[in-house]
C-alpha cells in the first residue's frame, strides 16, 4: 500500500502546492467580497456535482475494483451525456430564480459539471490501480487550474467568477488530455444491467453524500447568508488554506485505502482486511494528527505570511478551530465510510450525515449569533467530532471496524512530543518574517521524525531498517542450522 500511497501523496502535495499559490496571489489581488463570489460559487458547484454526480463516482469505484470486474465507461459515458441535458435547465432557473447571482451561479453550474466528469476517470484510475497515471492527472488539472486564473483574473480582471471558470477549464483540458488513457479498447457497450446496478449501489451513496457535501460546505453559506460575501471571503480563505494542508494527504491514503480493502473483501479475507484498515488508519493519524497541531501552533504566523493583509487577521484565529474540524472530517470520510462501502451499506452512512448535520445546525444556531465566525467554526469542530464517535458505532452495524489502542496512543504520544518543542520555538523566536514560519515548522518536523521512528509508528522503523538491511544484501530471515 505504500507505494500507492506515495503516489497519491505527491498528486496531492503538488496540488497543494497549486492550491496555497492560488491562496497567496488571490488574496492579495481580489478583494474579500471578491474571493467571496469564488468561495458561494464553488460551494454550489460542489453541491451540484455531488447530488447528480456521486452516484456515479460512488458505483464506479465499487463495481471496477471487484475480482473480475466490469467495463463501465460507456455506460457511465452515456449516463454523462444524459446529465449534460440538465445544464440549459439549471442555467434558466438561476436566471429566473436568482438574476443578481447569476454572477456566480452561471459559471458554478458549468463548473459543476466538468467536476462530476474529471472525476469519473480519477476513479476508473484510482478503481484499476493506475496510480501513476491519476498522479499526473491530477497534478496536471492543478496546474492549468492556477495558470488559467492568472490569465483571465489578472490580465482580463474577472475577478471572482474568472476562477471558477478557470477552474472548469482545467477540468475540461485535463479530461480531454488523459481521454486517451481512460477510452482504450476494447470497449464493454452500454449496458443496462450495469446502470441497474450502479444505481442501486450508487444512489443511496450520492444521497448521502449529498447530506456530506452539504455539511461541509454548510459554513460557508451560513457566513454568506448571515455575515455576508465579504465574511464569506475571509473565512473561505481560511478554510481554503487548511484544505490544502490536511485534506488532501487524507484523501492520498484513503485512495490507496478503498481499492485495496474492497479487492481483500471480495476474496473473502476479513482478517487481511482488518489487518489493513489498522494499518491505514494507524497512517492516516500518523500523518494529519501531526499536521493538525502543528498548524494550530503557527497558525498566526502561517497566515500572515500566505494570506492577504484583509484576510490574515480573521484566520489566525479561525485555524486552529478549522483545522481539528478537518482533522475529524478527515477520519470520517477516509476510514469510517470504508465499513459502510464494505458491506454496501451507503443508508447508514447517510444517518450519519443526517447527525452531523443536525448537530452542526443546532450548534451554529447557538453560537454564531453570539461569536460570528468563530461561532462557526467551533460549530464545525463539534459536529465532525461527534460524527466519528456516531459512525464509528454505526459501522457495527455494516462492516464492523476493528480498533486496537495503542496504535493511536502512539500517534498521540509522538504529535505530543512534537508540539512541546515546536510550541516554545513559535512562541520564542523573532526573526525574518519567513524563518519565523519555517524555524517553528522544521522543529516540528524533527521531533515528529525522531519519535515516530523510535515509538515505530505505522511500522516506520520496521520498514526503513527492512529497506536498509535488503540494500546492503543482509538477510532478515535466520540462518538454518
Amino acid at each position: 500500500m505504500f507505494r500507492q500511497v506515495s503516489s497519491y501523496m505527491i498528486a496531492n502535495i503538488v496540488s497543494a502546492m497549486f492550491g496555497f499559490a492560488s491562496v497567496v496571489l488571490f488574496t492579495r489581488i481580489l478583494t474579500p467580497q471578491e474571493y467571496g463570489i469564488y468561495i458561494i460559487g464553488f460551494s454550489v458547484a460542489a453541491m451540484i456535482s455531488t447530488v447528480l454526480f456521486g452516484w456515479i463516482k460512488a458505483s464506479v469505484m465499487r463495481i471496477t475494483a471487484e475480482e473480475g470486474a466490469a467495463d463501465v465507461r460507456l455506460t457511465t459515458a452515456y449516463s454523462c451525456v444524459f446529465l449534460a441535458l440538465l445544464i440549459p435547465i439549471l442555467m434558466g432557473g438561476a436566471n429566473i430564480f436568482a438574476p443578481e447571482a447569476s454572477e456566480y451561479l452561471l459559471p458554478a453550474i458549468i463548473l459543476a459539471f466538468t467536476i462530476g466528469f474529471f472525476e469519473f476517470y480519477l476513479e476508473i484510475f484510482r478503481a484499476r490501480q493506475q496510480t501513476t497515471v491519476y498522479m499526473w492527472a491530477t497534478i496536471v488539472r492543478a496546474g492549468l487550474a492556477l495558470a488559467f486564473s492568472c490569465i483571465l483574473v489578472m490580465v482580463f480582471d474577472f475577478g471572482g467568477r474568472g476562477l471558477l471558470i478557470s477552474i472548469a477549464l482545467s477540468y475540461m483540458l485535463a479530461a480531454a488530455l488523459y481521454s486517451v488513457q481512460l477510452w482504450r479498447r476494447p470497449l464493454h457497450p452500454f449496458d443496462t444491467g450495469i446502470l441497474k446496478e450502479m444505481l442501486r449501489f450508487g444512489l443511496p451513496m450520492a444521497f448521502s453524500g449529498s447530506i456530506f457535501m452539504l455539511q461541509m460546505i454548510l459554513d460557508r453559506l451560513v457566513v454568506a447568508a448571515y455575515l455576508g460575501e465579504q465574511a464569506a471571503g475571509v473565512y473561505g480563505a481560511s478554510a481554503d488554506l487548511v484544505r490544502q494542508v490536511i485534506l488532501f494527504p487524507g484523501v492520498a491514503i484513503g485512495s490507496a485505502v478503498v481499492p485495496i480493502a474492497i479487492r481483500l473483501m471480495t476474496q473473502g479475507n476479513r482478517t487481511a482486511v482488518d489487518r489493513h484498515m489498522l494499518d491505514s488508519m494507524e497512517l492516516l493519524l500518523g500523518v494529519l494528527a501531526p499536521a493538525a497541531a502543528g498548524m494550530a501552533i503557527v497558525a498566526a504566523k502561517l497566515s500572515g505570511l500566505i494570506l492577504g493583509e484583509e484576510f490574515h487577521e480573521a484566520a489566525a484565529s479561525l485555524i486552529p478551530i478549522i483545522v481539528f474540524a478537518w482533522l475529524f472530517r478527515s477520519v470520517s470520510y477516509q476510514f469510517v465510510h470504508v465499513s459502510f462501502q464494505l458491506d454496501k451499506k451507503p443508508a447508514l452512512m447517510g444517518i450519519q450525515g443526517a447527525v452531523i448535520l443536525a448537530a452542526n445546525v443546532a450548534a451554529m444556531s447557538i453560537l454564531v449569533p453570539r461569536f460570528q465566525l468563530l461561532g462557526v467554526a467551533w460549530s464545525m469542530l463539534i459536529s465532525e467530532a461527534g460524527g466519528v464517535i456516531v459512525g464509528y458505532f454505526l459501522s457495527r452495524k455494516a462492516y464492523r471496524l476493528p480498533l486496537e489502542i495503542w496504535p493511536i496512543c502512539k500517534v498521540g504520544l509522538a504529535t505530543a512530543i512534537m508540539v512541546v518543542p515546536t510550541y516554545f520555538v513559535d512562541r520564542n523566536f523573532q526573526g525574518e518574517r519567513s524563518l519565523e514560519l519555517a524555524l517553528p515548522v522544521a522543529t516540528g518536523i524533527l521531533a515528529y521524525a525522531a519519535s515516530t521512528f523510535a515509538l515505530d509508528v505505522a511500522g516506520i522503523r520496521t520498514k526503513l531498517i527492512g529497506m536498509m538491511r535488503r540494500k546492503s544484501g543482509i538477510s532478515t530471515q535466520p540462518e538454518e542450522a
